[in-house]
């Protein structure tokens, strides 16, 4: 049975993370706003991917699920359904959640198991690498011809698609390479200043 300094202390853990939960989001969808082209206009490197990694790993795969989704759809309400028509929104919901929850699963549980971040990241990053780029591969595959043909008005297939997968499997391999790298002095300096919040 909680006391009432327990109670307060829980109550104040909750809004903590509900605050941060909120400025993980936030940052997220202004760093998706930051795009640099990558081999097409089509194609753009982005790090919206580290807060939500962050938010997956300090509060559940779910969080991280949240901060996706929130940020793709603020993101296609306000530049990509006259651009992509959302596309470009789908995929990067589809592919950024293939990262952020294999990647905060297996480092919350090497985390439990009394590992450091510096072990824990990594191992999660390379998880969350292969799973995101298998996604992207189905993903491109069974959502990229509809979209060219029907958006674009270009037919894609045969050897053009498979370049057009290829070119997204290279730009997904750069994110999750870049956010994992990132991610290691992200989250030592998160866990340093944030001692009541226990993955």
């Amino acid at each position: 049975m909680y006391t009432p300094q327990q109670t307060m202390y829980t109550r104040q853990q909750k809004t903590l993370r509900m605050v941060m939960l909120g400025l993980l989001t936030a940052i997220s969808i202004l760093l998706y706003y930051f795009e640099v082209p990558f081999f097409s206009s089509y194609l753009k490197l982005d790090f919206s991917d580290l807060p939500a990694a962050v938010a997956a790993i300090l509060f559940g795969p779910l969080a991280g699920i949240a901060v996706e989704l929130i940020k793709n759809l603020l993101f296609f309400l306000t530049r990509d359904i006259g651009a992509t028509m959302g596309y470009g929104s789908l995929i990067n919901f589809i592919v950024g959640t293939a990262l952020v929850v294999p990647l905060s699963v297996v480092v919350r549980a090497w985390i439990h198991r009394g590992h450091q971040w510096l072990t824990a990241i990594p191992l999660g990053g390379i998880t969350g690498l292969a799973s995101m780029v298998a996604v992207g591969v189905v993903a491109n595959y069974l959502i990229a011809p509809p979209f060219f043909l029907h958006v674009l008005h270009v037919p894609l297939g045969g050897a053009a698609l498979w370049g057009a997968i290829g070119s997204a499997t290279i730009l997904n391999l750069a994110k999750s390479v870049l956010t994992t790298v990132i991610l290691v002095p992200v989250m030592a300096a998160v866990q340093k200043n944030t001692h009541s919040l226990k993955v």
